[in-house]
């Protein structure tokens, strides 16, 4: 049975507890789970490579095109929309925090503000 410890985070005491049903032992999980993580990760790569492979052939064969765009760039909402895409993210990284630590007001507030700056982002 799933303890607390002092700061609020869970504990496993018995190894099996931590088992999900639809496994029968914790080394099936644990094998299930690294390779979901693999073929995430594989995936990323893939989808990611594409994208920066079509952006490289095309700034390639686009030169001239690419120079002329890059001067209706406005840096400045550039860096706002960084800044508010990083504030997003950090913001679910603090709502799972929130979970782990059992604090609920600051989950609230962390997963309800990802939505406003993704908001503010389509104003941008």
């Amino acid at each position: 049975m799933p303890t607390r410890t002092a700061q609020g985070r869970l504990t496993l005491s018995d190894a099996h507890a931590a088992v999900a049903h639809q496994f029968d032992t914790a080394e099936q999980q644990q094998s299930a789970a690294t390779l979901g993580m693999w073929a995430f990760i594989v995936q990323e790569i893939l989808f990611f490579g594409g994208l920066f492979v079509t952006y490289i052939v095309y700034r390639s064969m686009y030169p001239v095109a690419f120079h002329d765009g890059s001067h209706h760039l406005d840096i400045t909402l550039g860096t706002i929309n960084t800044a508010v895409l990083i504030g997003s993210s950090l913001t679910m990284a603090l709502a799972v925090h929130a979970a782990q630590t059992s604090r609920k007001g600051n989950l609230v507030f962390f997963l309800s503000s990802p939505p406003g700056l993704c908001s503010l982002l389509l104003v941008i």
